[in-house]
């Protein structure tokens, strides 16, 4: 009955208008080994099963895998694979590839985009049988169900290949296990998908056909799109959605939503002293104290954004309750006094050697007059730092991070289920691979997050991520603006959105797999 029921429900809606989503960046890559970003996973989780994935309860549930016993004390895992599954070229799902993917997540190539840590420092994988893999740690480890939810297996005879991975071909054609298919011709605007009539996993898709494209960068071209249904869904910049929320945009076809996002709008800083003079931790600690917060807190009229304040959002049971004072810009001239650098006749501070303190920032185009950047570059001006905001494109300042220019960046980062997802953004192993972007390094901290992956009783280990984000908000490789928020605009007709813990509209089931155009 299964088969016919697919064949069914491919037939009904192989027809029907796509669902159009709105991506904000073009996209990398829709190779599950090189999710450095959301924005592939948003149409990766459609083309990919996970091991395990979420329901709409936030627990986890299997996927690939029909289910796991482990060991009472924690060290030994077997994960049982669902039988008779396939990938998308007809060939079988197998524990072989299991292990194939993940002996690729320690190649260098691959963890310097995407670092799963989680599950390539799992001590070893074996199988045993078509559809059996043994986890043998050697130690218990507390985030063992979160990384098998980041494990997207990928078939191994196809993708063990190439050196320049980002180029391989097949990036945008990929070879899935769920049940979308990625349609010839996709590239990094524009992606179509199908439903996949060969899918025999445990959570199908519901609607026939989903499109991703990248909106305009021109908010006024995105805005008319939007109104002529050209989008189904997609995120708006916080003052269309003001405007949207009271009537003043779109022709009553449009929806807007909002939900908090397990995320932080960040200044990152470029903490390598052969790179940056923000490898000095007291000018960073002096650039703290410039956090544009009365902007920001003025902003809240319009936006529901609140300051940040813990490494970990409110989300996160790693969250610190504990009240930050508010930086003061005079302590900030201090910091940089007691460091050294004096102000100049020209208001600008110099050190002993005649340098003077400009930076360079990377900041995406705002949608005002005046925003975060602008407002933390005057404060900055106020103290005899100057800085060369430079406006880019919304891809860029994350780019410019990945090959060290520039001394501050400014983009959004999403966190994972556990906090032991951002120990690559902050951990020593962290720069041997390439993806702890601000260089960022303090053995304390390694030790920690080391400690944290193994230590199960929660009490202790929310203790130790206590720790690591009192060192960090000391250290200050990033300075954290607000918790994330998603501004969505969805068309009337679009029904089953939902969201998972973390705010996002997929990684979960049913998630888009379930979602729907009405009156189709």
């Amino acid at each position: 009955m299964r088969p016919l029921l697919v064949w069914f429900v491919t037939a009904l809606f192989l027809g029907a208008q796509p669902i159009s989503v709105a991506l904000d960046k073009p996209v990398m890559s829709l190779n599950p080994l090189l999710l450095a970003r959301e924005v592939e996973v948003q149409v990766v989780d459609l083309v990919f099963d996970r091991l395990v994935a979420l329901d709409d309860h936030g627990e986890f549930v299997p996927q690939l895998l029909e289910g796991w016993e482990i060991s009472k004390d924690g060290r030994d895992i077997l994960l049982k694979l669902r039988p008779g599954l396939t990938w998308q070229d007809g060939s079988a799902i197998e524990a072989e590839d299991v292990v194939a993917t993940w002996r690729m997540l320690s190649l260098p190539e691959v963890r310097k985009i995407n670092d799963l840590v989680g599950v390539r420092t799992l001590d070893s994988l074996t199988t045993e049988g078509p559809h059996r893999v043994r986890i043998r740690l050697k130690a218990a480890r507390a985030t063992l169900l979160s990384d098998l939810y980041n494990f997207q297996p990928v078939p191994r005879r196809h993708y063990a290949q190439g050196a320049d991975l980002l180029k391989h071909p097949l990036n945008y054609a990929p070879i899935g296990s769920g049940p979308y298919r990625v349609l010839p011709g996709a590239r990094a605007t524009d992606i179509q998908l199908q439903l996949w009539s060969g899918y025999h996993g445990s959570h199908p898709g519901r609607w026939g056909a989903f499109r991703f494209r990248v909106q305009p960068q021109d908010k006024t071209e995105y805005g008319r799109q939007l109104k002529a249904r050209e989008y189904h869904f997609g995120e708006l910049d916080w003052f269309r959605h003001y405007l949207l929320r009271r009537g003043a945009f779109g022709d009553g076809n449009l929806l807007a939503q909002s939900t908090p996002l397990a995320s932080f709008n960040t200044f990152w800083f470029n903490c390598n002293p052969e790179r940056s003079l923000l490898g000095d931790v007291r000018i960073r600690q002096a650039l703290a104290e410039a956090l544009p917060w009365e902007f920001l807190r003025a902003q809240r009229k319009l936006r529901a954004e609140r300051l940040a304040t813990s490494l970990w959002p409110p989300q996160s049971w790693a969250f610190d309750h504990a009240v930050e004072p508010l930086p003061r810009l005079e302590r900030a001239a201090m910091l940089l006094e007691e460091a050294g650098w004096r102000v100049g006749p020209d208001g600008v501070r110099r050190n002993a050697k005649g340098r003077e303190l400009r930076l360079v920032m990377f900041s995406a185009w705002g949608y005002s007059g005046r925003d975060h950047a602008d407002s933390f570059c005057a404060a900055l001006r106020r103290v005899g730092v100057q800085v060369d905001l430079r406006r880019t494109a919304v891809d860029v300042p994350f780019i410019m991070a990945t090959q060290g220019e520039g001394d501050i960046w400014d983009y959004a980062w999403n966190t994972g289920l556990d906090p032991d997802n951002e120990s690559p953004l902050f951990s020593s192993d962290g720069i041997a691979s390439g993806s702890n972007l601000t260089a960022y390094h303090n053995r304390e901290v390694d030790r920690l997050f080391e400690q944290g992956r193994h230590e199960l009783d929660p009490a202790r280990r929310r203790s130790l991520y206590l720790k690591i984000n009192e060192q960090i908000q000391n250290d200050h490789p990033m300075l954290q603006l607000t918790y994330g928020v998603s501004y969505l605009v969805l068309d009337r007709r679009l029904r089953g959105v939902g969201y998972n813990p973390l705010g996002q509209t997929y990684g979960y089931v049913p998630g888009r797999r379930g979602w729907w155009l009405e009156g189709q």
